[in-house]
């Protein structure tokens, strides 16, 4: 009776789950997170200003005369995001931070790939919980702002030179989202411990701009700027709205290549550092 080699063959999810196997990971991870009270604090307070912006839109489309005291325009919207990215930091921060570091500590990162997992299913799996987190903080506050603004003030806002604030706190959102987020997944992968991963990305996000601060004031050049992420979305995001760039900072495509440069890096380093197999060193 011959004998046929069989070689190995790796086992498949079901048929139904093929397209989804990323979903239980990004399940999972923010059934932990809102289990914490405090995080699930953190993350209704980050909704607490638009209760304040909402209240600033109804005053100033009661009436035309307040519009010439405090329009209602664009830099009203870009304002409002840039707030809601500095509150996007602390879920991220406090989420993100021990995401694959947890796991690379309990090595249980090596039990979710010795499942029928690809490294790209657990990123996208650990990248889901935390867009869903920053797009909850950025993007959902955003454009119900918006339709609050839409809704007391149609006159003012569905104007041809209006028509770029929506497709504007889209993108701009979803450009803060995936800068946060896969940079703290890369960081969370450097290390086993979540405080030092939270150390290092407040500090390239946040430490970075004092230091670029002080660069530009001693080197007079605006080039410098670029070291620090914050400034970067910062020009990025008043060129989504349409406003003028500060003439101290480089023009909105180079820090739109630093952001892309970073997004690169982060996913080299995941790469690299999200295997089923650990190296001792």
């Amino acid at each position: 009776m011959p004998i046929y080699e069989q070689s190995y063959r790796r086992r498949e999810a079901r048929g139904p789950l093929r397209q989804m196997r990323a979903w239980p990971i990004t399940r999972e991870a923010l059934r932990l997170l809102f289990a914490r009270r405090l995080f699930l604090l953190l993350m209704a307070s980050t909704w607490a200003p638009l209760i304040g912006w909402s209240l600033y839109v109804y005053f100033t489309a009661q009436s035309p005369d307040i519009r010439r005291v405090v329009p209602l325009d664009a830099k009203v919207f870009a304002e409002f995001m840039y707030w809601q990215a500095w509150l996007a930091l602390f879920p991220t921060l406090l989420g993100g931070s021990g995401m694959i570091a947890g796991d690379l500590r309990t090595g249980a990162i090596l039990i979710y790939l010795s499942r029928p997992l690809t490294r790209v299913d657990y990123v996208m799996g650990k990248l889901g919980a935390l867009l869903a987190l920053t797009l909850g903080v950025t993007l959902l506050p955003g454009l119900l702002l918006y339709g609050i603004a839409l809704g007391l003030a149609p006159d003012v806002l569905l104007q041809w030179s209006m028509a770029r604030i929506g497709p504007a706190i889209v993108i701009d959102a979803v450009v803060v989202s995936l800068v946060f987020s896969l940079l703290a997944l890369a960081l969370s992968s450097l290390s086993r411990s979540a405080r030092v991963a939270g150390m290092a990305f407040f500090g390239v996000v946040v430490a970075l701009s004092p230091v670029a601060a002080l660069l530009k004031a001693l080197t007079d050049s605006p080039l410098v700027s670029l070291l620090s992420l914050w400034e970067d979305l910062a020009t990025v995001g008043q060129a989504l709205f349409g406003l003028p760039t500060d003439p101290m900072r480089p023009a909105w495509p180079y820090p739109a290549l630093v952001l892309l440069a970073t997004l690169l890096a982060s996913l080299a380093v995941l790469r690299s550092r999200v295997r089923a197999v650990e190296v001792v060193r």
